[in-house]
C-alpha cells in the first residue's frame, strides 16, 4: 500500500521539481544580468 501510494505521485513530483528549477534559473539569470549591467554601468562612470 505504501510504495502504491509512493509510485502514484513520482511524475507529478518530477515535473514539479522541474518547473521549479527552470523558474530558479531564469531568476538566478536574470539576477546575474542585472548585477552585470550594473557592473557595466559603474565601469562607464569610472570612464568618464
Amino acid at each position: 500500500m505504501h510504495k502504491k501510494r509512493f509510485l502514484k505521485p513520482t511524475k507529478k513530483k518530477f515535473i514539479h521539481q522541474q518547473q521549479a528549477r527552470t523558474l530558479r534559473l531564469k531568476h538566478l539569470k536574470q539576477r546575474k544580468a542585472k548585477l552585470f549591467a550594473r557592473h557595466a554601468l559603474q565601469f562607464v562612470v569610472q570612464d568618464i
